[in-house]
């Protein structure tokens, strides 16, 4: 049995459904100790969005990023390809009741970004582990064996860096640059080892800026382009909806087998896609925002909770609509990945759908690229010691090189295992230190009134 066999197995057997059921089980335990945050400071989060306190980049001090530039880095590394690609698997697996699973665990899962953000920043000021000031790498070495944690985590942190957020984005933009326009998945390699190398020379306020740019521009770009998807096929949106909710309680319509077996197959996709798509308790959100000052670890872990709901209930559901209402879903050619994407835009764009998915696909992979270059930069710098800094842009670099013609599911697999590890690790600390969550929430709760 070769390596890439057992990496597939060891990926396929950890994430089984006794770690969906506990991350989902540990996500309702953290929304009841915080009274339901997510539902209570929605609209607190929303306002601060418009709010000009969110980002006073007079207050920085210290802090490497404002909390909205860590916000907008979080959102930057949240919405990907994983979301282009995870839906269209997910109901294709699952069937249209997984895109129901899906949000159903997310909304729970927004309790634990709250969580990991504030102890994020909860501590800077008060303790120092290494280069760390703040983020999981502090709050996790406060524990017993909280060295081994905190070296863990920044290990983990750095392969989901070069895997995850890297390598996988450059493939996905290499195939589509491949697909649509004939380019060599070499060519494309080239020039992603040109741009990555670029922007990481400039230190982490070019990445910042960068950031700022890109973010912003495929939001309203893959909206824009959603919205008319769903416009013109408007007449079919409420059977897309029944679709989503009768598949979810009747999921053996869509799946086949016995109703045991496709509802657990349903819920267990929606589940796993969740958590790889939102990533909320696997502490990189803490990572970005514990590089704030932290001097509104409350207000500003309010507003780290929008950036699951964009890429979840607005993201990964227009991906759901268009791809339910355009029907497409269940046309019979065996498509599915970014592929079925393409066939809903094609509905309504003609050829040009491919062009505008393929566009999408490469600037998601790009904000990403970006996004996770930041975090992989405060990681090496934490198990280095800070030494030897020159050599992550070229760790950097070289991964988005490789990774654009590597084979896709072994880089998959990989990015899997260190992706449960990140949440097993990080899931930890948010247990251990759910008492200073919920009293740093209450006090802040009770000096409003």
């Amino acid at each position: 049995m070769d390596i890439s066999s057992i990496i597939t197995i060891a990926a396929q057997n950890i994430w089984s459904f006794p770690l969906l059921i506990g991350i989902f089980g540990v996500s309702v335990f953290v929304t009841l100790q915080l009274r339901f945050v997510q539902f209570r400071h929605f609209f607190s989060a929303i306002g601060m969005i418009f709010s000009p306190q969110v980002d006073v980049s007079a207050t920085k001090k210290s802090g490497e990023l404002t909390a909205f530039q860590a916000f907008i880095n979080t959102l930057g590394a949240n919405i990907g390809n994983g979301s282009l690609s995870g839906v269209p698997a997910a109901i294709c697996i699952g069937g249209p009741g997984a895109v129901f699973w899906l949000l159903v665990a997310s909304t729970c899962a927004v309790a634990l970004r709250y969580a990991e953000v504030y102890l994020g920043m909860a501590f800077i000021g008060k303790y120092r582990f290494g280069s760390a000031k703040g983020g999981p790498m502090l709050y996790l070495s406060l524990l017993p064996m909280g060295i081994f944690l905190s070296y863990a985590f920044a290990i983990f942190c750095l392969g989901y860096a070069l895997f995850g957020g890297n390598m996988i984005q450059c493939n996905t933009v290499g195939l589509a640059l491949q697909k649509t326009w004939g380019i060599d998945p070499y060519i494309t390699a080239y020039f992603a080892l040109a741009f990555i190398g670029y922007v990481l020379i400039g230190g982490a306020q070019r990445i910042v800026s960068y950031l700022d740019l890109l973010v912003p521009f495929k939001v309203a770009l893959f909206v824009g382009s959603s919205l008319i998807v769903l416009m013109y096929h408007y007449q079919m949106i409420p059977h897309a909806f029944y679709l989503i909710f009768d598949g979810a309680f009747n999921p053996q319509a869509f799946i086949g087998g016995s109703f045991g077996y496709a509802l657990q197959k349903s819920i267990a996709v929606g589940f796993q896609r969740g958590i790889l798509i939102h990533e909320a308790g696997l502490g990189t959100a803490a990572v970005a925002f514990g590089a704030t000052t932290g001097e509104h670890a409350v207000k500003d872990s309010v507003l780290s909770m929008l950036s699951v709901y964009i890429n979840t209930h607005i993201v990964c559901l227009m991906i759901a609509l268009s791809l339910l209402s355009s029907g497409v879903w269940n046309n019979g050619s065996g498509e599915t990945s970014s592929a079925m994407v393409i066939s809903a835009y094609e509905t309504v764009f003609g050829w040009f759908g491919g062009w505008i998915i393929s566009f999408l696909v490469i600037n998601f992979g790009v904000s990403v690229l970006v996004s996770y270059a930041y975090l992989g930069r405060i990681c090496w710098s934490f198990l280095t010691g800070g030494k030897c800094m020159y050599i992550f842009p070229l760790l950097y670099a070289a991964s988005a090189f490789f990774g654009t013609y590597m084979d896709v599911y072994l880089i998959l697999n990989i990015a899997d295992l260190v992706n449960a590890g990140l949440f097993i690790v990080n899931i930890v600390g948010v247990l251990w230190f759910i008492a200073v969550v919920k009293k740093g929430l209450t006090t802040y709760e009770s000096q409003r009134v």
